[in-house]
Order: C-alpha cells, then structure tokens, then sequence
C-alpha cells in the first residue's frame, strides 16, 4: 500500500485540525486522480517533509527556509514521484547535505498548508493548498550537516520544547497558517508517542 493510500484507508488522525485536513486532502484526491503528485498551476500540490530527531529523541534538526523565512522541518513537492517516504528523504539530504534514517514508512503527519502566490521557474502560481505528509527520520547530532544555500539560511538542532513553542508573528507565510503552531504541538507529541513505542 502505498502512502496515500494508506492515508485514505487506514491512517487514524490525531485531532480535528488533522481530520479536517484528511477530508480536504480525500476531495482532492477524488478530484485529480492521478495527478495529484504534480506541481501544476491553479491545482493544489502534494509535499513531503522530513522530522528529523536526534537519537535520544529530544531534539530535532531545523532548516532555515530562504523561501518561507522561518526555521521548519525539511521537505519538498512531490514533483511526479509517488514514493513519498523516498522524496523526504531526498529534500532532507538537498537542504541539509546529510542522510537520516527513515524510522517508519508511515507518515507522522498530514497538514494542509495555505501557500501564497508565487513564481517558479517563469512560471506563474496562484495561492493554492499544499497538502505536507511528514516522515520521522532519525540522526545524530554529529553528523556534519551541509546546508544547500540555494533552499537554507541555516540549520541547527533545538529542543523538541523549543519547536513545539516556536512561532514566527511577523512573518507573511507563518501569518497566513495559524495552524502552524497546533501542528507543531501534535509532532511534539506524536514523537513523545512513537518514543514510547519505540522503547517498549
């Protein structure tokens, strides 16, 4: 089963911001079908987004974004290629010039963003959805990072408090997505959670 299959048929949301977000998503793929992966102007777009911890499971790797100004998980579109957990792990070694370990290929997490109007390339994008499926990777703190200028400012690793509580108020992006700060509170326990799993 592939991901968004697997979201559609057996993925169990967390709160109602996720199972609102998991209905828009159901509509959208009933509407695109098949083209659901591709990043084409005036239809939403599929992202996939790397949660990056630390072997203790305390602190977790951020980027800088240079597009959206403000610290955030690693990840990108989707660009054509159904295998989310691959195109995670890919955007996570572009932006931050290190591999992580994939701890499942289940997503995490499932958020609609509202993304601003934007050119690419020459090319021309409405405001539009973007719907971000999040993978939990892990990887230690030693690793040497090399931080892909053309995508980030900077990374760095904070306590999973500190990202739980982090907000960015006078930035457009993070202006128009208040439901930032609750999905930042739902990865902070969904790790807590797949901590204790993982443990047992």
């Amino acid at each position: 089963m592939n991901t968004v299959e697997y979201l559609l048929n057996a993925y169990k949301t967390f709160d109602s911001l996720e199972s609102g977000d998991l209905e828009k998503f159901r509509l959208f793929t009933d509407e695109y079908g098949i083209r659901i992966y591709d990043r084409t102007p005036n239809q939403p777009v599929i992202t996939a987004s790397a949660v990056v911890v630390n072997t203790e499971f305390t602190r977790a790797l951020l980027t800088h974004h240079k597009l959206h100004g403000f610290y955030k998980q690693f990840g990108g579109h989707a660009d054509g290629n159904p295998d989310l957990p691959q195109v995670a792990s890919d955007e996570l070694f572009d932006e931050s010039g290190a591999n992580g370990a994939l701890l499942t290929n289940y997503p995490i997490d499932l958020i609609r963003w509202d993304f601003p109007d934007r050119t690419k390339g020459g090319i021309y994008f409405p405001a539009h959805d973007c719907f971000d499926i999040a993978f939990l990777f892990m990887m230690s703190e030693k690793t040497k990072l090399k931080p892909n200028k053309n995508e980030a400012l900077d990374t760095k690793w904070v306590s999973l408090d500190e990202w739980r509580d982090y907000s960015a108020p006078n930035n457009p992006t993070y202006q128009s997505n208040p439901q930032n700060f609750e999905y930042q509170q739902r990865i902070y326990k969904k790790i807590k959670i797949f901590e204790r799993i993982r443990k047992r």
